[in-house]
């Protein structure tokens, strides 16, 4: 890669510059520029006022599972950021998401499927095959895949994988 593409990245948010540095440069996550870059990445406002949302996990009652706006594709960004358990306040967080664990396995968020879709019509906490994986990939990117709670939905996922999808 250019040595002007990798600086302007260096130049960049404190979370772009971070990543730069290990995912590109294939620095230690002990050595100073990594700890520093980390340590910007935390002060930043825009991650900060991010994990302040999480922090009121689950927030909003989903409305399109699609939308970034939603609390659970947030909580993937700082996974892959490289946010972990062990970060103020991460373990909040995940304690807040493991709190909605269904009988299942999946970890749930709060819902309203309309009467005329087949719902009830209220807020009800349920899972989606479609956030679910987002959620768990989320737990297990930050340190917690060893978890029962996580283990236990990654069986149930597993059990529904069949051969044509």
């Amino acid at each position: 890669m250019k040595k002007e593409t990798i600086q302007w990245l260096l130049d960049g948010d404190a979370w772009i510059a971070y990543r730069t540095r290990l995912d590109l440069l294939e620095q230690s996550e002990t050595t100073t520029e990594v700890r520093a870059a980390r340590k910007a990445m935390l002060a930043d406002a825009k991650i900060s006022a991010i994990l302040k949302e999480l922090e009121n996990w689950p927030g909003i009652v989903l409305s399109s599972h699609k939308s970034a706006s939603q609390p659970f594709h947030k909580l993937t960004f700082i996974a892959d950021l490289g946010f972990k358990v062990s970060d103020p306040p991460i373990n909040k967080i995940v304690r807040r998401v493991m709190e909605h664990q269904s009988r299942q396995g999946p970890f749930q968020l709060p819902t309203n499927v309309p009467t005329q879709y087949g719902g009830s019509g209220k807020d009800e906490w349920a899972w989606a095959l479609c956030d679910a994986p987002v959620i768990v990939y989320a737990l297990i990117k930050m340190g917690m895949g060893d978890h029962p709670k996580i283990q236990r939905a990654i069986q149930y996922l597993d059990g529904l994988v069949k051969e044509n999808g």
